[in-house]
């Protein structure tokens, strides 16, 4: 009995790093990460601490939507030109 409980352990184990590596490809891919498998790879070994590391290193991708002219703030994840000709008073 204690060798079924082992084995299931085991495969939960794995199954959960595979799951963590293949979201992570997915994941670098969309973002456009050159070195999505050595991420996934990462994963696999190191497990937390990798995905860790991963959550921290990866970026957005720029985005190429701009602020509209009439905005009174910046959208998130977009770069509002400072125009200090403008007069909304």
């Amino acid at each position: 009995m204690e060798s079924i409980a082992f084995l299931g352990l085991t495969i939960a184990y794995v199954s959960i790093h595979v799951i963590l590596s293949i979201l992570v490809l997915k994941d670098a891919e969309k973002r456009g990460i050159e070195n999505s498998v050595m991420w996934a790879t990462i994963i696999v070994i190191f497990s937390v601490v990798g995905l860790v590391i991963y959550l921290i290193r990866r970026t957005m991708p720029e985005s190429e939507v701009e602020t509209p002219e009439d905005a009174e703030f910046p959208l998130p994840g977009t770069e509002h030109s400072d125009d200090s000709s403008r007069t909304d008073e």
